[in-house]
């Protein structure tokens, strides 16, 4: 029975066994998957701690608001006789006291509307950094795309050099030329070099990446490569428009002009003044020397702050305006900068689009058919190893600037929906 007991034992463990196996690579399987640049850009928008940051300070700027409209806390107040005050009803013991402070008419509404502006212009900010976000994260991992595209095609030549490395040597063996041999060796120590630039540029760039995401460079995993469709665009002067209706920077901008016109506005109602009401109890002990002996007295009042100090208040009022004038400054000069910007953005990405088609339709067909031709010169005799592995090279550099041309259009795309306040 111990015998049979184990021999189910050890037929159960190896099943298990195998079963775990099978989900450990199940799971490497799907943490192998690569990541597309949707999948990147939610991550990211999760985990980044400066989004969380924004974030953070705009519901921080929300919660302001209620606080802002409220009136001042009342005081209570509790004043103890050390010695008691003799009068005519008896001792004084004890006064306890409850006053309210009122603002002026509309102080309250208009600290408001200041913490109301001031949540806004947070509002604004966070969608910045958003649009940022997503435009750092889409150039970091196109970046990234074209990085291992460069190492792809950077092996793949090195991986020809070695292989007619091999049929040069036979030739040199049986009384070939050594000049080959030796430009095939200069050849492949700078293939070397290039390969390990561009290893170094990758992971450069997937540390970048991995940082906007907020994980570690190993957690990073593989990426899928970019698509070369293009979005068709509108006309340059629709784009403006919306530049100037949605770009969340600019409105930030006019939120702080506003926030100046409300501050100068406190400061004018600060010229009038407060009034605070209370109410007094008196507390007094037992006296038989009058006939109201006992009777605990109280009173009601009202005091009015005098703001007599007028420099004190023009002065900020002034600073007020001062700050709405800087805003608007900043404002129309800031609009001058993303306009420009944008008209920049637009023409690289027409040149960068133009790029792509001209490589898909004429430049890689073109150098495909070179070396096809090169090949089969190359097999008769009428062309040298290092001149076919030039028509191979040119190939791949072809590819390689195609690459580099979707990933620019890629980029402009990511610019311009920052800039436009868009999100795809």
């Amino acid at each position: 029975m111990m015998i049979n007991g184990d021999k189910y034992f050890f037929r159960y463990a190896r099943c298990g066994g195998l079963l775990s196996v099978c989900i450990g690579l199940l799971f490497s399987i799907v943490q192998a998957e690569p990541l597309s640049l949707e999948q990147v850009l939610q991550r990211a928008e999760a985990a980044n701690f400066g989004l969380d940051a924004l974030r953070e300070q705009q519901l921080s700027a929300r919660e302001r608001i209620a606080g802002a409209s409220a009136l001042p806390n009342p005081k209570l107040q509790y004043t103890y006789f050390g010695e008691s005050v003799e009068t005519r009803t008896g001792p004084q013991e004890a006064i306890y006291s409850m006053s309210q402070t009122i603002p002026w008419l509309k102080k309250l509404a208009t600290r408001k509307a200041l913490a109301t502006s001031n949540a806004d212009t947070w509002s604004y900010l966070q969608q910045q950094g958003l649009l940022a976000l997503r435009r750092d994260v889409t150039t970091a991992y196109s970046e990234v795309v074209y990085q291992q595209q460069a190492v792809q095609s950077t092996e793949a030549n090195f991986q020809l050099i070695e292989d007619m490395r091999a049929i040069v040597k036979e030739r040199v063996r049986v009384g070939g030329s050594l000049n080959a041999l030796l430009r095939l060796e200069v050849e492949l120590e700078r293939t070397l070099d290039q390969l390990a630039r561009c290893e170094q540029a990758r992971y450069a760039k997937r540390t970048e990446l991995a940082a906007l995401m907020s994980i570690e460079e190993a957690e990073l995993g593989k990426l899928t490569a970019e698509s070369s469709a293009s979005r068709a665009l509108p006309s340059l002067r629709a784009m403006l428009a919306t530049l100037e209706l949605q770009n969340p920077e600019l409105l930030a901008l006019k939120e702080r002009t506003n926030n100046a016109s409300q501050r100068a506005d406190l400061s004018k109602l600060d010229q009038y003044p407060d009034f605070t009401f209370g109410v007094n109890y008196i507390q007094v002990g037992e006296s038989g020397s009058a006939s109201d002996a006992g009777t605990d007295p109280w009173s009601v009042s009202m005091a009015v702050n005098l703001p007599i100090w007028g420099s004190k208040n023009s002065s900020a009022i002034l600073a007020a305006n001062a700050d709405k004038r800087s805003a608007e400054q900043l404002y129309r000069d800031r609009v001058l900068q993303l306009k420009a910007e944008l008209c920049a953005t637009l023409a690289a990405h027409a040149d960068s689009s133009q790029r792509v088609q001209r490589y898909q339709e004429r430049l890689i067909p073109i150098a495909e058919q070179a070396l096809e031709n090169s090949r089969t010169a190359y097999e008769s005799g009428q062309l040298s190893v290092l001149e076919l592995i030039d028509s191979e090279r040119a190939l791949l550099e072809m590819n390689l600037n195609y690459a580099r041309a979707v990933s620019k259009v890629t980029q402009a795309d990511a610019a311009l929906n920052a800039l436009t306040g868009a999100i795809n």
